[in-house]
């Protein structure tokens, strides 16, 4: 009988488990929290248990690396729209994107003027990035 690869025991607990936090599966496998965000996001969206998993992790030259009005987000371990992309369903986390564009250009000439147009914007590409890559 061939021997399960770890991407396969990740994917197979996370299908009987899909509500597990991603640090303790990447905990309780040995293996790497992007690995493990791709796994999850793969059975999320139903993809069939011998679908394959790329082994290197390329993180986002876009979004991922802007961060509008101080460094708050990008000096944590993994940035909030990383984890809430990680436990949500695509459709979920479109909304989160979407939501949050709406609050900031909502919010703009009340509140945080140009600094809140931006944030929509980077909400926008963050959306654009994400709907590009279904």
């Amino acid at each position: 009988m061939k021997k399960m690869t770890k991407s396969a025991k990740v994917r197979r607990y996370l299908q009987q488990n899909p509500n597990a936090i991603p640090k303790d599966v990447g905990a309780k496998f040995k293996c790497a929290m992007p690995i493990v965000y791709a796994i999850r996001k793969e059975v999320l969206r139903g993809a069939p248990v011998e679908t394959k998993v790329p082994v290197r992790f390329k993180p986002s030259n876009k979004a991922d690396d802007l961060q509008v009005g101080g460094d708050h987000y990008k000096n944590m371990g993994i940035q909030p729209w990383k984890a809430m992309e990680s436990w949500m369903t695509p459709a979920e986390f479109q909304g989160f994107l979407k939501g949050n564009a709406i609050k900031y250009l909502a919010r703009c000439n009340a509140k945080g003027g140009e600094n809140d147009i931006k944030k929509a914007h980077h909400y926008i590409g963050k959306l654009i990035e994400v709907v590009g890559s279904d």
